[in-house]
């Protein structure tokens, strides 16, 4: 009988803040989230978590979210990847709108039926593609936060 595989946590991270405007088809800005030692795996399950701060509605976003094995340096708002930053994504989740349970304080997509294996690093980099209509921090008042949090096995 194999060993069990332990669970790691990949902790809460920001991909859209609350003065980040992201309009349809657009970018968040890319973010790293250390592994902690140099370990490949598999990614099990994100959830991510929207949430106003201001005057505006809560969103259920929909979007892809990147997993890259290379920093790509995308900031907010950008509209393209370079040629090179695309090969250097390794996964992506797509996230739909009928994904999120929402209410008026925030709201939560989870998914677990979309696992992305990775070789061997040290850091993950994750960036969101913005795909819905209704864009974040468009208007006055609009204090929109879009973050996750990802669980993950891994091997040495």
């Amino acid at each position: 009988m194999g060993r069990a595989q332990d669970v790691n946590e990949g902790g809460l991270t920001e991909l859209v803040g609350i003065n980040e405007e992201v309009n349809t088809n657009d970018y968040s800005g890319s973010v790293g989230v250390a592994l902690g030692d140099n370990v490949s795996g598999e990614i099990r399950q994100v959830t991510l978590y929207a949430t106003e701060d201001g005057a505006g509605a809560v969103q259920d976003s929909a979007g892809i979210l990147f997993i890259l094995d290379a920093d790509p340096a995308i900031a907010s708002g950008d509209v393209a990847m370079t040629a090179v930053e695309r090969v250097s994504v390794i996964g992506q989740i797509f996230v739909g709108a009928g994904d999120w349970v929402m209410d008026a304080n925030g709201g939560t997509a989870v998914i677990i039926d979309q696992h992305i294996s990775f070789h061997a690093l040290s850091t993950l980099y994750f960036v969101w593609l913005h795909t819905d209509a209704t864009d974040l921090n468009d208007g006055a008042g609009d204090d929109e936060q879009l973050e996750f949090n990802f669980w993950y096995h891994h091997g040495r």
